[in-house]
C-alpha cells in the first residue's frame, strides 16, 4: 500500500517552503480512491476521508476487496500486481501503467508477479 500511496503521489505539506501537501494528501486519500464506502466526500471526482487513518483504511478495504473477487474489476485473489496495476492505473486514463508498475515494484520489492491473495496474509 505505501508504494502505491507513494507512486500515487502522496507528499506530506513542506511549511519551510509553503507546499501544503499533495492533492491526495489533502483529501487523506492516499490510494487515490475514486469512491469507497468510507468516503465523506468527494473533490474533483476523487474520495475525500475525513481523517488521514480513515483514508489508510479505505485504501486497505478497496485492495482487499479486489482480492477477494468482490469489485467489478474483474481481480480476484489469482490477479497479479501487474493485473491490479493495470486496473488501477490504466493506459486508458492516459497513466504509464508500465513505469507505475516498475515504480511500485522498487519502492515494495515485490514480482509483478505477486498474487493479490499474498498481499492479504
Amino acid at each position: 500500500m505505501y508504494a502505491m500511496a507513494a507512486v500515487e503521489g502522496w507528499a506530506l505539506p513542506e511549511p519551510a517552503t509553503g507546499y501544503p501537501g499533495s492533492a491526495s494528501f489533502r483529501r487523506n486519500n492516499p490510494g487515490n480512491l475514486r469512491a469507497s464506502p468510507l468516503l465523506h466526500t468527494t473533490d474533483n471526482n476523487f474520495a475525500v476521508f475525513i481523517d488521514e487513518f480513515t483514508g489508510w483504511a479505505a485504501f486497505k478495504y478497496d485492495l482487499t476487496q479486489k482480492a477477494k473477487g468482490n469489485t467489478v474489476t474483474g481481480l480476484t485473489g489469482e490477479s497479479t500486481l501487474r493485473d491490479l496495476i493495470f486496473k488501477w492505473a490504466p493506459p486508458s486514463d492516459n497513466n504509464d501503467s508500465e513505469k507505475y508498475l516498475q515504480r511500485v515494484l522498487q519502492y515494495s520489492g515485490m514480482s509483478e508477479g505477486t498474487k493479490l491473495k499474498e498481499l492479504l496474509d
